[in-house]
């Protein structure tokens, strides 16, 4: 299968729950993960049906609301109206307790789930991955991992993949396994660094990792496509995805 054949895919942006039919044309028939912020968010986009965004069910750490909205009863429901839970995780700007608590919910919700997991670890590395380790779960992408070299390994060691972007060092880029790699971009942060034009543009990204690789920005696509189809079928959610994606990740 040439680059040609394969969309771009993103595994983590922001997209407004609203965007029209023409907005979602214009980003070219890419695969994006749309993470949410609040319950709130989540569930106004859980009404969409658009073939190429999967919604995610977020509760962002850095969003105090955020954590005052989630229940039990939520995540349930959650669990079964989306196919990924992100964003959620822990941040350095808000207090650690609350968070911790939300995740651990989060985590033993999901436990038994088919859903893939997007997490938010901004200066709280080590902590979250304490908290994963108490309740691992076969669907973890961390997002925009900045961990220590040891804490990269360790979070391999516990079967978490990584969704990694441009504005990301080369020598940062070079620590992650790359069986475990997932391109994202987390539009619209850091456009400049990223050079992320809309949620799907990850061809800066791809040109960064042929030359740290090695292979060409064909094999790096194919690569993220393989990547996701080895964490989709691990973590039993393939059914779940649109029959485009699962088609994709069928024939990398």
């Amino acid at each position: 299968m040439s680059l040609s054949d394969l969309p771009a895919l993103d595994c983590h942006a922001h997209i407004a729950p609203d965007v029209t039919a023409p907005q979602i044309r214009g980003l070219n028939g890419a695969i994006i993960f749309a993470m949410t912020r609040t319950p709130a968010e989540a569930n106004y986009a859980a009404n969409r049906d658009d073939p190429t965004i999967l919604w995610g069910y977020g509760v962002h750490p850095g969003v105090p609301g955020a954590i005052a909205a989630l229940t039990e009863d939520g995540i349930r429901r959650a669990t079964t109206r989306h196919p990924i839970i992100g964003e959620i995780g822990l941040d350095r700007k808000s207090a650690l307790e609350p968070q911790t608590r939300a995740l651990d919910l989060i985590l033993r919700v999901c436990a038994d789930q088919p859903v893939l997991l997007s997490l938010h670890s901004t200066g709280r590395t080590s902590q979250l991955l304490d908290v994963l380790q108490e309740r691992p779960h076969a669907g973890a992408i961390l997002h925009w991992f900045n961990g220590t070299r040891n804490e990269i390994e360790r979070a391999a060691a516990m079967g978490c993949y990584f969704s990694v972007n441009a504005a990301m060092s080369d020598e940062r880029l070079a620590w992650f396994p790359r069986d475990r790699l997932l391109p994202e971009t987390d539009f619209p942060s850091s456009r400049r660094t990223t050079q992320a034009r809309q949620p799907g543009d990850t061809a800066f990204l791809e040109q960064r990792m042929s030359a740290l690789t090695g292979q060409s920005e064909t094999a790096v696509r194919e690569m993220w496509y393989r990547n996701l189809g080895e964490l989709a079928t691990h973590a039993g959610i393939v059914s779940r995805l649109p029959t485009q994606l699962q088609r994709l990740i069928s024939h990398p």
